[in-house]
């Protein structure tokens, strides 16, 4: 095989045959809330008004209960989202992927013993959640492969699935060091889970012609060319916050730091990858190229798994529009630093995965590891309580949601695996009512909707004119990829929860 030619394959093999774009929320910090309250605020609470959410957005606004205790629950009661690609895997070739989903979002205990300046909480989180489940798979008649007469029968396949999963469990204090500040932390444990697949195929072959072998006819071979990625794992980390509160007049304001996660362990781990060509004829100069096949799978011992969460600040104000009044601006600003590109699947490197010619082509023989990485993000929310009388209010917000892959630099990484995933911004807005019952127990029901888009990004595959191969890309059976490609997002969440105070006050 022509030497120039397998390098271009390989390399192609390695990079460009896995960009695509699908998975959304794993590159995002505020894609969720975790009680109806804040929510409804778009977590615009980090001054205060979290309710039994404030040992996630700031512990130091745990002291804002009563003496006594409450236990709150909130719900999603549905979460509807739909993901569309326009032009994806070629001209007129669309993928969507539409997930429903009903889960528990957030349980919670806090308790201040009477006469006391401490508060603590503990609190059960789904920071985030979500399901990917794309199928795409074509057949027909085209004449592609140059070395039979006709049209061959062209088949394409694409598979990708996504679960992510991320689950806080943690414990808070808080101390009033007197009546306008207060300070407070909070520990957190975090479990990760990410199970990934990804599959794209194409083949053609002629359902008419026939090869003689010693007199016995046979098929013609089938050109072929498979790739297909996943992993999965699970990983525990811990997590730590530091909180403050002031209060001044019409104005409280709220500090929180959210330290980096602390990795743990890592359980349920297994990667696999492979990629294979076969019977491909290259069209500029009639070489028939032979096939050849990468292939590398491990679990559990053999690897490494982390998924890091980065260092934060976020700071809030709210504002009263008269003292003691339930009409209440809220403002937060949160900023999250940037994570330098790792492996967050690590795998050791094997030199028989391959053959050995193909093994000393390849530019990088870190074939299982899988790299990740984050851009530093400053995401904004506002919210508005209004109270319409003494037990119902009005509560809504909007927040951004900006996605922390967009434009990034792997540096040393940039030729290694990654999980596919979009690069689209978001944007949240809430709204819903607020019920007091008997001074005793508190009732929130709303929604939220989101939005994004982003246009021309460049296309996974292109299935609509595939050629045998394209010596400029290195792609086998499928055409040049463009940038036409349109990505729209709209999600819908029903919110429902309800908080139960014991105690006198």
């Amino acid at each position: 095989m022509n030497q120039r030619i397998l390098r271009l394959i390989l390399i192609i093999a390695g990079l460009t045959l896995s960009v695509s774009s699908n998975a959304q929320l794993m590159n995002h910090y505020w894609s969720q809330n975790f009680n109806s309250e804040s929510s409804l605020l778009s977590g615009a609470v980090v001054a205060g008004d979290g309710g039994n959410t404030s040992i996630y957005y700031n512990p130091a606004t745990i002291s804002e209960i009563k003496m006594g205790s409450n236990l709150s629950f909130a719900a999603t009661l549905f979460t509807w989202g739909a993901y569309y690609f326009s032009n994806a895997l070629g001209n007129g070739r669309d993928v969507y992927n539409i997930s429903f989903n009903v889960q528990p979002q957030f349980m919670s205990y806090s308790y201040r013993p009477k006469g006391s300046k401490f508060s603590f909480a503990f609190s059960i989180i789904t920071r985030m959640k979500e399901k990917f489940d794309i199928n795409y798979y074509d057949s027909r008649m085209i004449d592609i492969i140059s070395s039979t007469p006709g049209e061959e029968n062209y088949n394409v396949e694409y598979k990708y699935f996504l679960e992510y999963s991320d689950n806080w469990f943690g414990i808070a204090a808080a101390y009033d060091i007197n009546e306008k500040f207060k300070v407070g932390g909070s520990l957190f444990l975090s479990a990760n889970y990410t199970s990934y697949r990804y599959t794209l195929s194409a083949s053609a072959f002629s359902p008419n012609d026939t090869i003689w072998v010693q007199g016995t006819p046979r098929p013609t071979p089938v050109t072929e060319s498979y790739y297909t990625e996943n992993l999965r794992f699970i990983d525990y980390r811990f997590i730590g916050k530091l909180g403050f509160s002031y209060v001044l007049d019409r104005w409280r304001f709220g500090l929180n730091i959210t330290t980096g996660s602390f990795h743990i362990f890592s359980t349920k781990k297994e990667a696999h990858r492979e990629y294979s060509i076969s019977n491909v004829t290259n069209p500029d100069n009639d070489k028939f190229m032979p096939g050849y096949e990468i292939d590398q799978g491990l679990l559990r011992g053999d690897l490494k798994a982390t998924a890091k969460y980065p260092f934060s600040i976020a700071f809030g104000f709210i504002y009263g529009s008269k003292k003691k009044s339930d009409n209440q601006f809220y403002f937060t600003a949160e900023y999250f630093a940037g994570i330098k590109p790792y492996k967050f699947v690590d795998a050791p490197i094997d030199t028989e995965i391959t053959s050995g010619i193909i093994y000393n082509e390849m530019d990088n023989k870190d074939w299982l590891s899988f790299v990740d990485v984050a851009k530093p993000v400053l995401n904004v929310a506002v919210g508005y309580r209004w109270k319409i009388r003494d037990q119902l209010m009005f509560m809504s917000g909007f927040r951004t949601d900006f996605n922390n892959i967009h434009n990034a630099d792997y540096k040393e990484y940039s030729d290694y695996n990654k999980i596919n995933s979009a690069d689209i911004n978001i944007y949240h807005y809430t709204g819903g009512f607020q019920f007091k019952m008997l001074q005793k127990y508190l009732l929130v029901a709303g929604g939220e909707i989101s939005f994004g888009q982003e246009r021309n990004r460049e296309q996974i595959a292109n299935f609509s004119d595939p050629v045998e191969y394209n010596s400029n890309t290195g792609t086998v059976l499928q055409g040049p990829l463009d940038d036409k490609m349109d990505i729209f997002y709209f999600g819908f969440n029903v919110y429902l929860s309800a908080t139960f105070k014991f105690g006198n006050k």
